[in-house]
C-alpha cells in the first residue's frame, strides 16, 4: 500500500466502522473455528499482517505470527508489543510444510500478484486439517482509485474466490459476502466516485474512502449494522456485499 494508507488505518483501525465490524465479523469466525482456552498448542500465521490489527485477536486462539512485506508497518507491530512478526511474501513463505493450524488472510490475497501461488503457500504451510480464513473486496466492477492507492490486483466474487480455493487444493466450509446492509449505500457512492474519476481523474491523491470524517454517532450507527452481520455469517450465505469472507480447510 501508499505509505499514506498505512499511516490512515494506522490512526482509524481502532475506532473506524469499517474496521470495527469487520473485525467482529472476523472473531465470530474465529470462535466458530477454534475454541479458546488452549492457544498455545496452536499456530497461526496473519498473512499481511499490516499494523497488527488482527494479531491481538487472533491471538486468543493461537500462538500468532505475523507476516508483511513493509518493514514500517513491522516496526509499528513491534511497538505495539507483537514481537513474532517478520518481513515476507505471500508466494513465498519462509515456514515449514504442515507447521501451522491457521492461516489468515484479512484483506491480503488482493494485494498479491502471484494470487495461486500465494494459496498454494497457504495450503503447504497448514497442517492437515488446518484452516484459512481469508477476506477480500467484491465486484471488480467496483475497482476504483481507492483500490490503486492501496494497490489492489483485483477484486473477487464468491464463485471465483471459492475455485480459486478449491484450485489450491482446499475444501470451502464457509463463503459469504459481507458489508450486505450498507451495501445499497455504498454501491452508488462507488459507481459516482468512479464516475468523478473518469471526468476528473485523480491527481497522486493517496487519500483512502475511510478517512473521510463523519459524525460520531454515525460511526456509531454504521459500526453497529455491519457488525451485526457476525451473527448471520456463520449460519447463512449472504447474497451481495462489498466484501467477502470464506473459511477452507486443508483436507
Amino acid at each position: 500500500m501508499d505509505a499514506s494508507a498505512y499511516e490512515e488505518f494506522r490512526d482509524l483501525e481502532a475506532g473506524h466502522w469499517w474496521f470495527i465490524g469487520r473485525r467482529r465479523i472476523f472473531i465470530e469466525l474465529l470462535r466458530r473455528s477454534f475454541r479458546s482456552g488452549a492457544a498455545h498448542t496452536r499456530r497461526a500465521l496473519d498473512l499481511g499482517c499490516g499494523m497488527g490489527g488482527m494479531l491481538g485477536p487472533v491471538s486468543e486462539f493461537c500462538d500468532v505470527y505475523g507476516v508483511d512485506i513493509s518493514n514500517e508497518a513491522l516496526a509499528w507491530c513491534r511497538d505495539r508489543g507483537y514481537s513474532k512478526v517478520f518481513l515476507g511474501k505471500g508466494n513465498h513463505l519462509p515456514l515449514p510444510d504442515h507447521s501451522l493450524d491457521l492461516v489468515t488472510a484479512f484483506d491480503t490475497i488482493e494485494h498479491i500478484p502471484e494470487e495461486a501461488a500465494a494459496l498454494s503457500e497457504c495450503y503447504r504451510v497448514l497442517k492437515p486439517g488446518g484452516r484459512i480464513i481469508i477476506s477480500v473486496p467484491a465486484y471488480q466492477c467496483l475497482y476504483s482509485h481507492q483500490d490503486r492507492v492501496v494497490h489492489h490486483q483485483r477484486r473477487y466474487t464468491l464463485q471465483g474466490l471459492s475455485k480459486k480455493l478449491r484450485a489450491a487444493g482446499f475444501e470451502i466450509e464457509r463463503t459469504s459476502y459481507i458489508n450486505f446492509f450498507l451495501f445499497p449505500i455504498i454501491l452508488p457512492a462507488v459507481l459516482l466516485i468512479k464516475l468523478k474519476e473518469r471526468l476528473f481523474p485523480p491527481e497522486g491523491s493517496g487519500k483512502t474512502n475511510v478517512s473521510f470524517p463523519i459524525p460520531r454517532w454515525v460511526n456509531r450507527v454504521l459500526a453497529e449494522i455491519f457488525s451485526f452481520e457476525r451473527h448471520l455469517v456463520p449460519h447463512l450465505t449472504i447474497p451481495a456485499g462489498h466484501s467477502l469472507i470464506a473459511v477452507a480447510r486443508r483436507p
